[in-house]
């Protein structure tokens, strides 16, 4: 009778260590990539193509045209260095005109004494900027970039969106 206990002891570890016992992760199958598209070759009876569009002038950082008189002034400018620097593009965008997670600023923002109350005491999920962080004068020079930001251009001169 004992064998028979050794036998069903001996059974029940092997049993529970195979169970343990996991298989060596593979790694995935590698996938290949396409081969690129070249274009086919010019024919050489076509005329060359039209010159395309002009490039327009480039306010700071790559932001959209601005009018002549914005350009000069250099409170825009340092509003604009401002508004990178403190992260307001990652949600309000780079021109001010809105994104995912933060609305519309420019061109026309609200009231200066407002836009100042709720930068301090936000209702949102906008961050609080204390004194410490964006002084009196810094919020000035935001404003006054959001102020320089151009006006769209109606949706009926938009030929993707005009009805």
């Amino acid at each position: 009778m004992s064998l028979r206990l050794v036998t069903v002891i001996v059974v029940a570890l092997v049993v529970s260590v195979s169970a343990q016992i996991r298989p060596t992760p593979q790694p995935p199958p590698r996938r290949t990539a396409p081969a690129p598209r070249t274009p086919p070759p010019p024919k050489r009876d076509t005329p060359e193509p039209a010159e395309t569009k002009p490039a327009q002038d480039r306010g700071p950082q790559g932001s959209a045209p601005q009018s002549p008189n914005a350009a000069a002034d250099p409170k825009v400018d340092a509003g604009a260095a401002l508004y990178k620097k403190n992260g307001c593009y990652e949600c309000h965008v780079n021109d001010a005109q809105g994104g995912p997670q933060g609305p519309r600023l420019g061109p026309n923002p609200i009231p200066f004494p407002r836009f100042v109350a709720y930068v301090r005491n936000p209702t949102g999920d906008m961050p609080p900027f204390t004194a410490k962080v964006i002084s009196e004068q810094d919020l000035a020079s935001i404003y006054t970039f959001l102020q320089s930001r151009p006006t769209p251009p109606p949706v009926k001169d938009i030929p993707l969106l005009a009805p």
